[in-house]
């Protein structure tokens, strides 16, 4: 997902005539790893938007990419977002992923009868790359209310610890007249209502379901640009439909041989990686739903519920049946 941040970076600054490699100065990343798959870590990752501050000296970068993200670029992390209840719900799972969405700087919540408060805290950070990460936030976060919400506007304020800038436009484009500075912190705040606002894209049995994987993804730092990672985020993010290999190498720039080839270097192969998915899929579905046999079979793209059966075996030497019972005992 972090690949994105360098995408609008790229477009953002090209007409200043900065290169892309220029921006991937001592981040250990080239052009050809973006485009192969590999993502950042949170140490590359201050380095790349470091990098950009230094070389565009454009003081409101942060909310010019803030306001260029939207919620699907952020993989499956985002559409467990999407598929939240309602705004409030969201924000609390923007701050239980904080670590794989922004993990250099730390989101707190505060909750109160008004409302609920999402504060940055970016001291452990250079002053110009805290202000830079939370200026990108609270633009995202507002970016995405139109994604998340039907209702045309939203009640918030924004506090901001530092003085406004001369240069005031872009902050009443994005926030209006309902930015405060020289506040004692960094805080964008919603009231009740706001937070009760029903999401349009909400479904439950799909949240349930993503939340789950991106609970098990978290501890495993799966941001180290390992292209099997790549491939099981799009895998789970395919639905019903899931790619063939040729289709998957597509998806990530690459030959299908060239695909190949890197997860072999991993250890793995491409069908390897579609069953592990399918078959953490079906025991999600299995034990979380009451969804019958043949219509999971569905879901994970089987003809009918006979090969599933028999994938399924394959997978765990056990039945589908046998899977529910013993899961739900």
């Amino acid at each position: 997902m972090h690949a994105v941040y360098f995408s609008i970076l790229g477009s953002l600054l090209y007409e200043k005539g900065i290169a892309e490699r220029q921006l991937l100065r001592g981040t250990g990343v080239s052009v050809a790893d973006i485009h192969g798959g590999i993502s950042f870590d949170s140490t590359a990752l201050n380095t790349l938007f470091s990098n950009a501050l230094e070389l565009s000296a454009e003081p409101h970068l942060g909310l010019k990419v803030g306001s260029k993200i939207d919620l699907p670029s952020q993989g499956i992390f985002g559409y467990a977002l999407m598929t939240s209840s309602t705004v409030g719900d969201a924000l609390r799972l923007l701050v239980r992923y904080n670590r794989a969405i922004l993990p250099s700087i730390q989101i707190e919540l505060e909750q109160d009868r008004d409302g609920l408060q999402v504060i940055t805290h970016t001291e452990h950070l250079p002053s110009k790359l805290g202000r830079f990460y939370s200026e990108l936030l609270y633009a995202a976060i507002l970016a995405s209310r139109h994604i998340l919400s039907d209702v045309a506007t939203t009640s918030f304020s924004l506090e901001l610890d530092y003085a406004p800038p001369q240069d005031y436009g872009l902050y009443q484009k994005l926030f209006g007249s309902r930015v405060r500075f020289n506040s004692r912190r960094r805080v964008l705040s919603f009231d009740q209502e706001s937070l009760a606002l029903a999401i349009s894209t909400a479904n439950p049995l799909a949240q349930d379901l993503l939340q789950r994987e991106c609970d098990r993804m978290l501890p495993s730092d799966i941001h180290r640009g390992i292209v099997t990672a790549r491939v099981q985020r799009i895998l789970l993010q395919a639905g019903s439909e899931f790619p063939n290999c040729a289709a998957m190498a597509k998806k990530l720039h690459k030959s299908e041989s060239t695909l190949q080839r890197h997860l072999a270097k991993e250890g793995t192969k491409y069908q390897l990686q579609l069953d592990s998915v399918r078959y953490r899929l079906a025991n999600e579905y299995l034990v979380g739903t009451a969804l019958p046999v043949a219509e999971i079979a569905g879901l994970l793209g089987f003809s009918d519920a006979v090969n599933f059966r028999r994938s399924f075996r394959r997978w765990s030497g056990t039945t589908p049946s046998h899977a529910r019972d013993k899961g739900r005992t």
